[in-house]
C-alpha cells in the first residue's frame, strides 16, 4: 500500500486496529505526514457536504439500467477517491466515463476518446487544455494547472459546451483523463468560473496527486514550453 493509499484508508477508517496505532504513531513524529492527513479530512468534509442530501437515497432503478447499458453490461467500476461518494452519486459519475468510452468506440468528433485502455481529450478539449491559461475566459475553462512529483503536468477542466468537468495529465504529447463528470455552468452565460467552483469529485483526483499549484507566471511558463 502506498502512502497515499495508506492516508485515504486512515481516513476512511479502514485500518486494522494495530496499523492504525503504528500509522498514528507516524502521524505524531512527522508533521508533513500530519499535514497531508488533516488535507484529506477536510477534502472528506467538503464531498460529505456536497452530497449529504443523497447519502440515504437507494440506487435509482433507471440510473442502474442505463449505467449497465453503458458499460456493456458489465457493473461499473470507479476509480477509488478519498472520499467515498454517496452510492448512487457514485455510480453516476461512472457513468459519464463509460458513456464517454463506448461513444469513442465509434468515429466522433466528441471531447473524449478511448485511447491506450482509457481516455483522452481531444478536439477543441484538448486545444484548451494545451493553450488556454486560468485567467483566459471562455466556454472551456482551466482552473488548476499542476505539476506532480515526477514532473508531469496536470490541468482541470470545466467544457461548459459539453457539460463536463475533468482532471487530465499530459503523456506523451496527448492530455490523459485521470476523473471525469458531470458539469454544468452556474449560470448559462457565464463561462468564467472560479476554481472554488470545480466539482469535489475534481478536488478529489487533484488531493489524490499530491501535485505542486502553479501560479500565473509558471503556469504560463509551462505552456509556453509545451508543457515538457
Amino acid at each position: 500500500m502506498t502512502r497515499e493509499e495508506l492516508i485515504i484508508a486512515y481516513v476512511d477508517g479502514e485500518l486494522g486496529a494495530a496499523e492504525r496505532a503504528r500509522f498514528e504513531a507516524e502521524i505524531a513524529a512527522d508533521a508533513d505526514l500530519a499535514r497531508a492527513v488533516e488535507r484529506h479530512r477536510a477534502l472528506a468534509r467538503r464531498v460529505n457536504a456536497a452530497y449529504a442530501p443523497v447519502l440515504d437515497e437507494p440506487v435509482p432503478p433507471q440510473l442502474l439500467a442505463v449505467a449497465a447499458a453503458a458499460n456493456d453490461g458489465a457493473a461499473p467500476r470507479m476509480p477509488r477517491l478519498a472520499p467515498r461518494l454517496a452510492p448512487w452519486a457514485a455510480v453516476a459519475a461512472s457513468l459519464v466515463v463509460g458513456v464517454f468510452a463506448g461513444r469513442a468506440l465509434a468515429p466522433s468528433s466528441g471531447p473524449i476518446a478511448a485511447a491506450g485502455g482509457g481516455l483522452e481529450a481531444r478536439g477543441d478539449l484538448a486545444l484548451a487544455l494545451t493553450s488556454r491559461l486560468a485567467a483566459d475566459a471562455g466556454p472551456m475553462q482551466v482552473g488548476l494547472s499542476l505539476k506532480t512529483a515526477d514532473g508531469r503536468y496536470c490541468r482541470t477542466f470545466q467544457s461548459a459546451p459539453d457539460r463536463l468537468a475533468g482532471l487530465a495529465c499530459r503523456d506523451g504529447g496527448r492530455w490523459r483523463l485521470r476523473t471525469l463528470t458531470a458539469w454544468t455552468p452556474a449560470a448559462q452565460t457565464a463561462y468564467r468560473q472560479a476554481a472554488s467552483d470545480i466539482p469535489p469529485e475534481i478536488l478529489a483526483g487533484v488531493d489524490a496527486l499530491s501535485a505542486q499549484p502553479l501560479d500565473a507566471t509558471a503556469e504560463r511558463a509551462a505552456r509556453d514550453r509545451g508543457w515538457r
